[in-house]
């Protein structure tokens, strides 16, 4: 299991989207949001970092500070709160091969 983050301003509705990631991997990945001012605190428990849109001016700075990669989440998939686009970008990203069975 994989384990990523979300980070966002406060974490409120990326949390929701957190949820519909962890159902659209069907076991692959826990997800977990956290606003942009408590992320730093647990980033070395994950594998990955995703930032809202709102905070993705903030890539830079945040790939400074933590050791493991940095991406955002597209601001179409954000606005509809698609969890399944969100997790097939997150495959790519850490290059996750396992094919769910249902």
């Amino acid at each position: 299991m994989k384990n990523v983050m979300l980070v966002c301003n406060a974490g409120m509705s990326t949390g929701i989207l957190a949820k519909k990631i962890e159902k659209a991997s069907q076991g692959l990945l826990s997800v977990k949001a956290y606003g942009e001012a408590e992320y730093e605190e647990y980033a070395n428990n994950y594998d990955l970092i995703l930032l809202g849109p709102q905070i993705r001016h903030l890539k830079p700075e945040i790939e400074s500070k933590v050791s493991i990669p940095v991406d955002y989440i597209a601001p179409q998939h954000y606005g509809i709160m698609n969890g399944e686009a969100v997790f097939q970008d997150i495959k790519k990203i850490l290059n996750i091969k396992e094919e769910l069975t249902i």
